[in-house]
């Protein structure tokens, strides 16, 4: 075997970094726009003709995403969660019934239930943000290490400045969604649909995609300064 294929063989057998890992578990960019379609659909509809047309049409939509995914071939697995997700905001907007803005319900108490979870893993000094980090760290670094030649783990923790740049972090995530759940909240209360819809698209992947840039700076720089 020449030089040459040595290193093709050791590009197609390379594991895939954080941020390709990350993006995989989402279904790609593509995924993360298709996810935003069944809200795009549901607003309109719901307006024109009431709460079981914007059930249909959400419903609808996010069938043709699982459909289209598969007949392109990509990753099915976020469509089929999506799907059911989408199911699951039908059923308690049919359950609170009114103008639908029972279909944003579960999707707020999300937020509220997120930032609960990243005030209490800093308070616990296990930043949530870090704790990932270095889950999906780990996974890459047992691709790419010999089996013959494991080698141990090390608590990240004991390294202030990486400590506190996850701390930092999941702080930053913790405001994120408090400020989705409080103004996604104010716009349920008032019963604002079409607010509801807006906020949820620009609020929702804009924002994470944002702090997940965020994330993969800060964190690079400090695990790289900590290896080298």
């Amino acid at each position: 075997m020449t030089d040459g294929e040595e290193r093709d063989t050791t590009a197609e057998t390379a594991e895939p970094s954080i941020k390709d890992q990350v993006l995989e578990q989402m279904g790609g960019w593509q995924g993360m726009v298709y996810s935003a379609l069944p809200v795009v659909a549901f607003v309109p509809a719901n307006a024109l003709w009431g709460l079981w047309g914007g059930v249909i049409a959400a419903l609808v939509v996010a069938a043709l995403v699982a459909v289209v995914r598969l007949a392109t071939r990509s990753s099915i697995q976020p469509a089929i969660s999506g799907f059911f997700g989408v199911a699951v905001c039908v059923v308690i907007a049919l359950l609170v019934g009114g103008n639908g803005k029972g279909y944003f319900l579960y999707g707020i108490v999300m937020q509220a239930v997120l930032a609960v979870a990243c005030l209490v893993s800093i308070l616990v000094r296990r930043p949530l943000v870090g704790v990932l980090w270095h889950l999906f760290s780990e996974r890459q670094d047992a691709g790419e290490t010999d089996d013959d030649a494991p080698t141990a783990p090390q608590d990240w923790r004991a390294d202030l400045r990486q400590f506190r740049a996850f701390t930092w972090l999941t702080l930053m995530w913790t405001a994120m969604f408090a400020f989705r759940f409080g103004v996604q909240f104010y716009l349920y209360v008032t019963d604002n649909v079409g607010g509801l819809g807006i906020a949820r698209i620009l609020m929702g992947w804009p924002m994470f995609a944002a702090g997940l840039l965020i994330v993969f700076l800060v964190a690079r720089r400090f695990t790289h300064a900590r290896a080298e």
